[in-house]
């Protein structure tokens, strides 16, 4: 997948392709209990932010504090 498909991904697709990319990134499993799932509340926020200089993509439970901060999309 190139920049210009990314680009082009909705909200659903570009989910999915992320969760892809961390099942991937973790040799292909990922488990999560239910105690992790139930822990989760409505107030938990997951920041997306993107490091033009890494050219990688930062998911963060909090908000970051340095250079990525001004490249938040």
């Amino acid at each position: 997948m190139d920049g210009e498909e990314r680009t082009a991904l909705n909200d659903k697709e570009m989910l999915f392709t992320l969760l892809t990319a961390i099942v991937k990134k973790e040799n292909g499993e990922i488990r999560i209990s239910e105690e992790e799932m139930d822990s989760v509340v409505k107030t938990d926020m997951v920041m997306m932010y993107y490091d033009k200089a890494n050219k990688e993509i930062i998911l963060s439970l909090h908000l970051l504090n340095g250079p990525a901060d001004d490249q938040v999309f």
